[in-house]
């Protein structure tokens, strides 16, 4: 046994863990679009959209960019305008 894992009660403790450094793309707070968003996650971004949500402040919370979100708010409306024919 290892002496710096036993606390004075005799219970075992498990070492500390190294802090990372950041590394972009990890996911982390302040790195980019964490990959490609799904048709649940893009619907999800637009319907708050249509809720009246800011669009700058929806682009900064789910990092992607504001052109992006647009594109994806006018394919959906476009798609409903297809749906009621």
């Amino acid at each position: 046994m290892n002496d710096k894992n036993i606390e004075k009660s005799g219970v075992m403790e498990a070492p500390p863990v190294p802090a990372r450094t950041h590394n972009a793309g990890d996911g982390a707070v302040g790195a980019g679009p964490v990959g490609r968003f799904s048709a649940q996650r893009k619907l999800a971004a637009v319907q708050r959209l249509l809720r009246g949500e800011a669009l700058e402040m929806v682009s900064r919370e789910l990092k992607v960019p504001a052109h992006l979100l647009s594109q994806w708010r006018d394919r959906v409306l476009e798609a409903r305008m297809g749906a009621l024919k």
